[in-house]
């Protein structure tokens, strides 16, 4: 959606409203005064689309106990905390990072392992390589993804124009459990077969492959 730049008068005591609000909303004076507007007229805005996909994600994450809704500027990014319970006390955060360019949304998620335990960091790696073979096996596609030194980013290719809102927030929630079973299972001990059982499992009910 294109933008173009208009000059309005406004009250020093609404700008300052304004301000305030868009500081407590984790945006600017102009990102503020358009989704205002936008709202007043009833028209939806690709920021408020990416908005209410992230506000289903969050209550869907929300509502299980072993994910952990973190504070997170700004209306593009949502930021998941996960309980690990394994020695070395490491914890898993999951950035769900949403952009609004193309027809179809795409947007990454970003996989942070808190340790600087150099073996946990190397299983993590040999997890990381094993999901990568197993998402190219069963999507049968390359994933754009990279691993290093504890994190992983991989894009979320999510198909805007065949679903609503709620529907990519459940895909994006139902993804994002599906990584922290099996990567928890992998630190459990489970073997190859098993990882493999349990993505295939994953995979085959998934609602849409992102």
């Amino acid at each position: 959606m294109s933008k173009s730049v208009y000059s309005i008068v406004l009250n020093d005591a609404v700008v300052e409203a304004i301000d305030n609000m868009a500081y407590r909303l984790g945006t600017n004076r102009s990102g503020m005064i358009n989704r205002i507007l936008a709202e007043k007229v009833s028209y939806v805005t690709p920021e408020q689309k990416i908005r209410n996909i992230l506000d289903q994600v969050e209550r869907l994450m929300d509502s299980q106990d072993i994910f952990q809704i973190m504070a997170t500027p700004g209306d593009s990014s949502l930021m998941i905390k996960s309980a690990f319970k394994y020695k070395y006390n490491p914890s898993v955060k999951y950035s769900v990072v949403l952009n609004k360019s193309g027809s179809t949304a795409k947007g990454e998620l970003r996989v942070a392992f808190r340790t600087q335990n150099a073996i946990l960091l190397n299983e993590l790696g040999k997890f990381i390589n094993i999901w990568n073979a197993l998402e190219r096996k069963y999507l049968k596609r390359d994933i754009n993804c990279a691993a290093g030194n504890g994190r992983y980013v991989r894009e979320l290719m999510l198909p805007e124009e065949d679903y609503d809102e709620v529907q990519i927030g459940e895909m994006i929630s139902e993804y994002i459990t599906g990584f922290d079973k099996i990567m928890k299972l992998f630190f459990s001990g489970a073997d190859h077969i098993e990882l493999e059982k349990r993505y295939k499992e994953f995979s085959d009910t998934a609602k849409y492959k992102i």
